[in-house]
């Protein structure tokens, strides 16, 4: 409950002082907001309602710089598409990277992913010593969510020639966690922030476990299409970022011990 009533006191200050900025912008703009089904950093709720952590986020900041949002639900790998395209103008929660930085801008990163490795509970024994060489050297199957990057051991395995091929891709986290239950793949790579918030409202069964090991994967940031936007719009958002990042609350939205079980 805490939790709560902290992210929502942050969402309010800070939107009253996004009203005034909006009040002196002279043009309004629109943008299109890629996002894909993340629970609880953005979903949609049973009213049928688009909400969430993230959701409220991207909100203020961008009602601070004094545009609206379209927002356009897609897979994650057709938002990457769509922001080199300049269908789409941004997203949220993505990764610098060489390929990406071809065709998009990215904001200052205001969180860094953490990752955990789940399994059914009946297997967790066959991972008596957790680790990933471990993993490597059982040769167990691998779950991971398309087009996401992860972290640098993770990047390693898609690339080695011998474990890539244990490797299989979901197009969302749904998919991945249902090739887990069927046993399409031994082990499914997660937020632990993602996966709790599921627990607790029954999308993902006790009957699975993480594995006692842990990768810290990279910051991740706004992504602006190059072909729509402009870096002026980037430095803005970075501005507005700096307002709400030197807010005391702001790190109870990502780094919620209550979440993270």
């Amino acid at each position: 409950m805490l939790f709560w009533l902290n992210t929502f006191l942050l969402v309010m200050t800070f939107q009253v002082s996004a009203a005034q900025a909006t009040d002196n912008q002279s043009e309004k703009c629109i943008l299109k907001y890629g996002w894909a089904d993340w629970a609880p950093l953005q979903y949609v709720d049973t009213s049928g309602k688009l909400t969430g952590v993230q959701i409220e986020l991207v909100k203020a900041v961008t009602d601070a710089v004094g545009c609206k949002i379209e927002f356009i639900k897609l897979p994650w790998s057709q938002i990457i598409q769509q922001i080199e395209s300049g269908e789409l103008d941004f997203t949220a929660n993505a990764t610098k990277d060489d390929f990406r930085s071809r065709f998009a801008y990215f904001s200052n990163p205001y969180r860094r992913d953490t990752f955990s490795f789940w399994v059914p509970k009946s297997r967790k024994a066959l991972f008596d010593k957790p680790s990933v060489d471990e993993i490597m050297r059982t040769g167990a199957k691998l779950g991971l969510v398309a087009n996401q990057l992860y972290s640098d051991d993770i990047k390693a395995w898609e690339n080695d020639p011998n474990y890539g091929k244990n490797i299989a891709y979901a197009e969302e986290i749904a998919d991945l966690l249902s090739m887990l239950k069927e046993g399409q793949v031994d082990i499914a790579v997660e937020d632990p922030y993602l996966i709790a918030y599921r627990k607790r409202i029954g999308l993902f069964s006790d009957d699975f476990t993480r594995l006692g090991i842990r990768t810290f994967g990279y910051e991740v940031s706004f992504m602006f299409s190059k072909k729509s936007t402009s870096m002026a719009l980037v430095e803005q958002f970075n501005s507005k970022m700096r307002e709400l990042k030197s807010t005391p609350v702001f790190q109870t939205i990502w780094m919620n011990p209550e979440l993270i079980k």
